[in-house]
Order: C-alpha cells, then sequence, then structure tokens
C-alpha cells in the first residue's frame, strides 16, 4: 500500500475514534417559522414556532431573541421541557413606535441548554418598514407586505387603491429601490379601478437577503401615495 493511502486511512481512522469516543453529543434543534417578518413602527405580528429536537439531548431548551436592537420583541420566551421532542408556541414579534431603526434587521433565535452550555440558532429577518403615505383622494396598501423571490425571478404584487374625495382620475405605479438589482415597468392603474398587479423583477446578480423597497403611485397632476414593502430574494 503506498506511504500516502496508508497515512489517509491512519488519520480517517483517528477521526472516527474521536468521535465515537467523545462525550459532547451531536445537537442541533430545527427551527419551524417564517425567516422574514416586515413591520412598520408600532405593529406587531404572530406565527407559530416549532422546536424539533434533532439527536440526543433530552435537557430543557429555553429559545431567547438576540443581536435585536432596541424597540424590537419576541415574546413570549419559548421553552422546550427537558424530555419532550417538539413543541409548537405562537409567538409575537413587535416593533416599538419609536424605533430608532430601520430597513433589513438581522436577528438571532438562540436555543440554549444552560446545563450543558448547548446552543442551537435560527436567523430571523425582521424588517422595518416606514407606514404607508396617503395622497388627497387616495391611497395604497397591499395584502402581503413581504414577497418571496428567487434571484432572476419576477413577482406579481397587488395593490389596492383606496379612492376618496371623489378621486376617479388614473394613476401610474413606479418603483423606488435602493438596489438596481430590483425593478419594475411603470404601470397604469386606468381611471377607478380599485386594483393593480404590478410586476416586480429580480436579476440573476440579485443580493440573497430580504430588502426594502417602495411602491409610488402618482396622479395625474403630481399627488404621490407610497407603500413600502419587502421583496425576499432567497
Amino acid at each position: 500500500m503506498m506511504p500516502v493511502l496508508r497515512r489517509s486511512l491512519f488519520l480517517l481512522g483517528c477521526l472516527l475514534a474521536i468521535s465515537c469516543n467523545s462525550d459532547s453529543p451531536y445537537y442541533r434543534v430545527q427551527f419551524s417559522m417564517p425567516d422574514t417578518v416586515s413591520l412598520s413602527p408600532g405593529e406587531s405580528t404572530q406565527f407559530d414556532l416549532t422546536l424539533d429536537r434533532v439527536a440526543d439531548q433530552p435537557g430543557e431548551l429555553r429559545v431567547d431573541l438576540v443581536g435585536a436592537p432596541q424597540g424590537i420583541t419576541l415574546l413570549p420566551q419559548v421553552v422546550l421541557p427537558e424530555g419532550s421532542e417538539s413543541i409548537t408556541v405562537p409567538v409575537t414579534v413587535s416593533v416599538a413606535q419609536d424605533i430608532q431603526v430601520s430597513g433589513t434587521q438581522t436577528t438571532t433565535l438562540q436555543a440554549k441548554d444552560s446545563g450543558k452550555d448547548l446552543i442551537s440558532t435560527a436567523t430571523l429577518f425582521v424588517v422595518v418598514l416606514p407606514p404607508p403615505t396617503p395622497a388627497e383622494g387616495f391611497s395604497i396598501t397591499t395584502e402581503d407586505r413581504t414577497l418571496d423571490v428567487f434571484p432572476g425571478q419576477n413577482q406579481l404584487a397587488t395593490i389596492q387603491v383606496a379612492r376618496t374625495s371623489g378621486f376617479t382620475g388614473a394613476l401610474t405605479l413606479t418603483l423606488e429601490s435602493s438596489s438596481r438589482r430590483i425593478l419594475a415597468k411603470p404601470l397604469v392603474v386606468p381611471a377607478e379601478q380599485t386594483s393593480a398587479r404590478f410586476l416586480i423583477q429580480t436579476t440573476d446578480s440579485a443580493t440573497r437577503l430580504p430588502q426594502p423597497i417602495t411602491v409610488i403611485a402618482t396622479s395625474e397632476d403630481g399627488r404621490q401615495a407610497k407603500l413600502a414593502l419587502t421583496i425576499n430574494v432567497r
């Protein structure tokens, strides 16, 4: 047998022996939850957080939100009891009215067994969006402010138009983004129409992160209503 091959087999055997004799168990917790939430100051959202044990670690686990700027909270604290394999808890993420940050905030959910100092984590992006800005006579809204898309793909955003004070004119939808890799062609919403499907495009090189964008509705006389969304490039 060649010397190089003998050395490789010897090293492999040593690694296997270390793995089999180690007192540190393989440890991981699987988090099932959204990876991104979009909120304006003063808002909150609720979702189910599920924890599943992966491998041999029966101790009690406590989940905390770490790395979040002041004004972003997750409640209640989730506890997976000792010996339990799984738990699902409704949790609420809130953004304070007076929060001092905006845009995409990267936070971490940390499941920790304090008795053995073992930690497993998952990333939660909290995108702090400015509240919608109405114009005299109209405003725009959407049901889902987080749109998932892969690089190079497109996504349709359904934009609702609320018309007030007798306004019935046409509107032009445009997109404002800090990234040149997220774009959209202007779309005219005809007079009296109350909804439109606005096509948002991404390039193949779009960064795989949630990114805030702004949809702007402009009337023929220059009035503007604005709506912030999140494009979650996966």
